[in-house]
Protein backbone atom coordinates (compact mmCIF):
# COMPACT_ATOMS: atom_id res chain seq x y z
CA UNK A 1 0.00 0.00 0.00
CA UNK A 2 1.40 3.43 -1.15
CA UNK A 3 2.00 5.97 1.23
CA UNK A 4 -1.29 8.44 0.18
CA UNK A 5 -3.34 5.39 0.47
CA UNK A 6 -2.12 4.52 3.83
CA UNK A 7 -3.24 8.67 4.56
CA UNK A 8 -6.52 8.46 3.51
CA UNK A 9 -7.06 5.26 4.85
CA UNK A 10 -6.16 6.72 8.21
CA UNK A 11 -8.21 9.93 7.70
CA UNK A 12 -11.64 7.79 6.63
CA UNK A 13 -11.10 5.31 9.83
CA UNK A 14 -10.64 8.90 11.85
CA UNK A 15 -14.00 10.39 10.22
CA UNK A 16 -15.47 7.52 11.18
CA UNK A 17 -14.73 7.65 14.49
CA UNK A 18 -15.76 11.17 14.89
CA UNK A 19 -19.22 10.62 14.30
CA UNK A 20 -21.51 11.82 16.72
CA UNK A 21 -23.74 9.34 18.45
CA UNK A 22 -27.46 10.40 19.76
CA UNK A 23 -28.75 8.71 22.82
CA UNK A 24 -32.50 8.34 23.60
CA UNK A 25 -34.12 7.83 27.19
CA UNK A 26 -37.35 7.55 27.83
CA UNK A 27 -38.43 8.95 31.42
CA UNK A 28 -40.78 10.25 34.33
CA UNK A 29 -40.51 14.36 34.80
CA UNK A 30 -40.18 14.27 38.79
CA UNK A 31 -39.26 18.25 39.14
CA UNK A 32 -39.20 21.46 36.97
CA UNK A 33 -36.94 24.18 37.64
CA UNK A 34 -36.97 27.33 35.25
CA UNK A 35 -35.90 26.03 31.70
CA UNK A 36 -34.83 22.48 33.30
CA UNK A 37 -35.90 19.49 34.89
CA UNK A 38 -35.12 15.80 36.44
CA UNK A 39 -36.32 13.07 34.70
CA UNK A 40 -35.50 9.80 36.78
CA UNK A 41 -31.88 10.23 38.06
CA UNK A 42 -30.84 12.69 35.25
CA UNK A 43 -31.07 16.39 36.42
CA UNK A 44 -30.85 19.94 34.99
CA UNK A 45 -32.58 17.87 31.37
CA UNK A 46 -33.22 21.20 29.41
CA UNK A 47 -36.81 21.68 27.88
CA UNK A 48 -35.27 23.11 24.76
CA UNK A 49 -32.29 21.88 23.02
CA UNK A 50 -30.91 25.46 22.96
CA UNK A 51 -31.15 27.63 25.67
CA UNK A 52 -29.57 31.21 25.57
CA UNK A 53 -30.74 34.61 26.09
CA UNK A 54 -33.18 34.22 22.79
CA UNK A 55 -35.39 36.62 21.11
CA UNK A 56 -37.76 34.13 20.01
CA UNK A 57 -38.27 30.45 21.76
CA UNK A 58 -40.76 28.00 22.08
CA UNK A 59 -41.15 26.37 25.34
CA UNK A 60 -43.16 23.10 26.20
CA UNK A 61 -43.42 22.14 29.82
CA UNK A 62 -44.31 18.94 30.70
CA UNK A 63 -46.42 17.81 33.71
CA UNK A 64 -44.79 16.85 36.30
CA UNK A 65 -45.00 12.42 36.71
CA UNK A 66 -45.30 12.22 32.99
CA UNK A 67 -43.56 10.22 30.79
CA UNK A 68 -40.85 12.35 28.15
CA UNK A 69 -37.82 11.07 25.56
CA UNK A 70 -34.99 12.74 25.99
CA UNK A 71 -31.74 13.02 23.89
CA UNK A 72 -27.86 13.39 24.51
CA UNK A 73 -25.11 13.38 21.86
CA UNK A 74 -22.63 11.29 23.01
CA UNK A 75 -19.84 13.96 22.99
CA UNK A 76 -22.08 16.30 25.30
CA UNK A 77 -23.46 16.02 28.79
CA UNK A 78 -25.82 18.45 27.72
CA UNK A 79 -29.43 16.59 28.27
CA UNK A 80 -32.82 18.01 26.53
CA UNK A 81 -36.83 16.68 25.73
CA UNK A 82 -37.45 15.81 22.60
CA UNK A 83 -41.12 14.20 23.07
CA UNK A 84 -43.77 14.70 25.61
CA UNK A 85 -46.68 12.34 26.56
CA UNK A 86 -48.57 15.27 28.54
CA UNK A 87 -48.04 18.98 28.74
CA UNK A 88 -48.38 21.41 31.70
CA UNK A 89 -47.48 24.31 29.67
CA UNK A 90 -47.10 25.93 26.55
CA UNK A 91 -45.21 29.23 26.11
CA UNK A 92 -44.10 31.05 22.59
CA UNK A 93 -42.38 34.17 23.05
CA UNK A 94 -41.30 36.16 20.26
CA UNK A 95 -39.17 39.80 21.15
CA UNK A 96 -41.39 41.24 23.77
CA UNK A 97 -44.75 39.41 22.85
CA UNK A 98 -46.23 36.06 24.69
CA UNK A 99 -48.62 33.30 24.45
CA UNK A 100 -48.83 31.06 26.60
CA UNK A 101 -51.54 27.84 27.85
CA UNK A 102 -51.63 26.98 31.31
CA UNK A 103 -54.82 25.64 33.41
CA UNK A 104 -57.38 25.70 30.62
CA UNK A 105 -56.38 29.81 29.91
CA UNK A 106 -54.69 31.26 27.43
CA UNK A 107 -52.40 34.64 27.97
CA UNK A 108 -51.46 37.07 25.36
CA UNK A 109 -49.48 39.90 25.84
CA UNK A 110 -47.64 42.51 23.42
CA UNK A 111 -44.56 44.32 26.16
CA UNK A 112 -47.13 46.08 28.96
CA UNK A 113 -50.29 45.51 26.81
CA UNK A 114 -52.49 42.41 28.00
CA UNK A 115 -55.72 40.77 25.50
CA UNK A 116 -57.33 40.36 28.96
CA UNK A 117 -56.81 43.74 30.86
CA UNK A 118 -58.14 45.58 27.45
CA UNK A 119 -61.31 43.71 27.23
CA UNK A 120 -62.07 43.95 31.16
CA UNK A 121 -61.45 47.66 30.21
CA UNK A 122 -63.73 47.52 27.52
CA UNK A 123 -66.83 45.73 28.97
CA UNK A 124 -66.04 48.53 32.58
CA UNK A 125 -66.44 51.55 29.94
CA UNK A 126 -69.31 50.05 28.38
CA UNK A 127 -71.11 49.01 31.56
CA UNK A 128 -71.43 53.27 32.87
CA UNK A 129 -71.33 54.83 29.25
CA UNK A 130 -73.43 57.48 28.86
CA UNK A 131 -75.48 57.12 25.69
CA UNK A 132 -76.60 60.76 23.58
CA UNK A 133 -80.02 60.35 22.57
CA UNK A 134 -82.45 62.75 20.60
CA UNK A 135 -84.16 63.32 24.14
CA UNK A 136 -81.10 63.32 26.15
CA UNK A 137 -78.50 61.16 27.65
CA UNK A 138 -79.42 57.42 28.14
CA UNK A 139 -77.74 54.35 29.44
CA UNK A 140 -77.58 51.15 28.33
CA UNK A 141 -80.50 49.01 30.18
CA UNK A 142 -80.03 46.56 32.95
CA UNK A 143 -79.96 43.49 30.46
CA UNK A 144 -77.00 44.80 28.39
CA UNK A 145 -75.16 45.43 31.41
CA UNK A 146 -75.60 42.00 32.83
CA UNK A 147 -74.13 40.83 29.19
CA UNK A 148 -71.48 43.04 29.38
CA UNK A 149 -70.45 41.41 32.99
CA UNK A 150 -71.39 37.96 31.54
CA UNK A 151 -68.87 38.82 28.64
CA UNK A 152 -66.31 39.62 31.26
CA UNK A 153 -66.41 36.60 33.25
CA UNK A 154 -66.34 34.66 30.36
CA UNK A 155 -63.29 36.72 29.23
CA UNK A 156 -61.94 36.09 32.84
CA UNK A 157 -62.53 32.53 33.03
CA UNK A 158 -60.87 32.35 29.01
CA UNK A 159 -57.78 34.84 29.90
CA UNK A 160 -54.97 35.28 32.43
Amino acid sequence: MSEVDEILKQAIVALGKKRKKFTLIVGAVKAIEGDTCTVDDYEDVQLNAIIEDLDSQFTVYPKVGSKVVIARLDDSDSMFIIRHSEIEKITIKINDQLFEMKDGKFTVKSGELSLKSILNDGFDQLTKAVIMTPSGPGKFSAADVAIFNQLKTKTNQLLS
